[in-house]
């Protein structure tokens, strides 16, 4: 399934546990999804040849606190096990949240995974706040 094919049915799509989805494909290729259990992070989808990659980017390094770098580096060190379906990184400046899936895999699926990436989002948030300026 494209990207545009797959904004189109997550745009006429509700999950069972009630969220709709915004999806729009940029002018870069990029599907942005805004899920409505988390409309403050959008979530990048991009499809290469073997998968489809979900990146929802949180917060760049010059929002940590100063001094907390060290220790907010290791708190998501220790966070990211606990995180079902996606995974801490660094992108340059930036701290994301991303998640791998086939590219055969079901839209229902997608679907929650798209979910469990927004509500993982506040999640991870909530937690690291306190070293975030």
């Amino acid at each position: 399934m494209s990207l545009t094919e797959l904004a189109f049915k997550l745009n006429d799509h509700q999950s069972a546990e009630g969220t709709r989805f915004d999806a729009l494909v940029t002018e870069d290729g990029v599907l942005e999804v805004t899920c409505s259990n988390n409309e403050e992070f959008p979530i990048n989808l991009v499809r290469t040849e073997t998968q489809l990659l979900s990146i929802t980017p949180l917060f760049s390094v010059a929002e940590v606190k100063p001094d907390q770098l060290n220790e907010l580096n290791e708190e998501l060190l220790f966070i990211s096990p606990a995180i079902p379906l996606s995974a801490v990184g660094r992108q340059g400046d930036a701290y994301i949240l991303f998640g791998a899936m086939a590219l055969n895999t079901l839209f229902e699926n997608i679907v929650h995974e798209l979910e469990v990436q927004a509500e993982n989002t506040l999640d991870l948030l909530e937690v690291i706040e306190p070293l975030l300026v």
